[in-house]
């Protein structure tokens, strides 16, 4: 089965004129952010948004080029029930790839890619009871099919640990039991140890003398063992997981609590806790790591909120060889950025970084390759809260990037093309 590549995102960017702040760059008037204790009123100044770029001209001829960007518009779909969690991932061989959701009655439902309809929607059973949450996907029994790692709850209101396993055709093949905790903070699917196969990697609320840190190692079955790491003190919801270090392996931990960010490092089962110098200005909502400047190691991108200016940046920390952070370096986005992804939007070979938020407009920066992001343009996609999902990926298999994202408050699945 053809796996196409996945590259989450969320997109809210564009660049401005110059305006009387320090940033010297601004977004346009916010009418109002949250985010920071309290919530933020409108953004100082006012500059209207302008768009560095328009749409090339050889869009819509057919013929995808490097650096196009070109959409349809926003098209809906509206399940029964308010989505609560989604993830994409191919669940057919055909097209590209496809989503799979859960609502608020319970049900997990997929949603299979299609050229004319768009989506279509086989019937699943319902195994999963109550609660269901998608957290992550992987081959876990080597089979060709990507499962996903979900959680449901107990009557008792305890979570647990389950593995999907697909078929490859759209459908649910079997449903395993990993483990029930009482409540889980993170969960993940990663090849932890560096064996070839995809593990599970969760965090539970600390306790007194607990090991909150498990990894259920897989053996390409479908099958885990248990292993239980140390305490990872104080960990919250917000965190991203992936390889800051040079030796590759996605075994470090960035979370954001009270709107800064903390780095948890893990090597040979020992943690280094550390922070980038976080501006204190900076409410951050979501990070991101990847390699933007071609050196081996990960650098971190931050999506946060301006409390002073009361407008809305990505932030980035380029890493050196010695592990520490050079001083970030900020460029303005679009109000109500809430959520972030790196992915190379454009085709162009390079990460670029996308924000989105509430505002109906999205916006994405270009990467050169070196860590720096040019301002572009913005997208009109939007509309989606700080929680909801959003994802860029390729569904009709052309090698073109197209965009999605659930919400739970609107209910719906939106879907934006490109086109060339």
């Amino acid at each position: 089965m053809r796996t196409p590549s996945l590259l989450a995102i969320v997109g809210l960017v564009a660049l401005l004129p110059a305006c009387n702040l320090d940033l010297k760059q601004c977004i346009g008037d916010c009418p109002s952010v949250g985010g920071g204790p309290g919530g933020i009123g409108g953004e100082l100044g006012s500059c209207e948004i302008v768009d560095n770029l328009f749409e090339p001209a050889t869009c819509h001829d057919g013929v995808p080029q490097p650096g196009e960007l070109c959409f349809v518009g926003t098209l809906g779909v509206q399940p029964p029930t308010p989505i609560t969690s989604s993830i994409v991932l191919p669940l057919d061989d055909r097209f590209g790839v496809d989503m799979l959701i859960t609502q608020a009655n319970d049900s997990v439902t997929p949603q299979l890619f299609n050229v004319r309809d768009l989506f279509t929607t086989p019937a699943w059973p319902a195994p999963l009871v109550t609660m269901p949450v998608l957290h992550a996907a992987g081959d876990f029994d080597e089979d060709g099919a990507v499962d996903v790692v979900a959680t449901t709850q107990t009557v008792a209101g305890s979570r647990l640990i389950r593995a999907l396993l697909l078929d490859g055709a759209g459908g649910l093949a079997e449903v395993r039991l990993v483990k029930t905790v009482e409540s889980v903070i993170t969960l993940d699917a990663a090849d932890w140890n560096g064996d070839g196969h995809v593990d599970i990697v969760t965090v539970i609320p600390p306790a007194p003398g607990v090991d909150n840190l498990f990894v259920f190692l897989g053996d390409g079955t479908g099958e885990f063992t248990e292993t239980v790491g140390p305490v990872i003190a104080q960990a919250v919801p917000g965190y991203v997981l992936g390889a800051l270090d040079a030796d590759g392996r996605t075994d470090d931990f960035v979370f954001t609590e009270d709107g800064s960010g903390r780095i948890v490092r893990h090597a040979g089962g020992q943690q280094i806790v550390t922070a980038p110098g976080m501006p204190a200005e900076l409410w951050f909502h979501e990070f991101a790591i990847a390699d933007l400047d071609g050196d081996g190691l990960g650098d971190l991108v931050g999506v946060a909120t301006n409390t002073e200016f009361e407008s809305s940046e990505a932030v980035v920390f380029l890493q050196q060889d010695s592990g520490e952070f050079i001083d970030p370096v900020r460029y303005p986005v679009h109000c109500d950025a809430r959520l972030l992804a790196l992915a190379d939007l454009d085709g162009d070979g390079g990460l670029d970084i996308i924000t989105t938020g509430t505002h109906y407009f999205s916006t994405f920066r270009r990467g050169d390759g070196a860590g720096g992001f040019a301002a572009v343009r913005s997208i009109s996609f939007g509309g989606l809260q700080e929680g909801d999902y959003f994802f860029v990926a390729d569904f009709k298999a052309d090698g073109t990037a197209d965009l999605a994202g659930t919400s739970a408050v609107e209910g719906g699945l939106f879907f934006s093309p490109s086109v060339n």
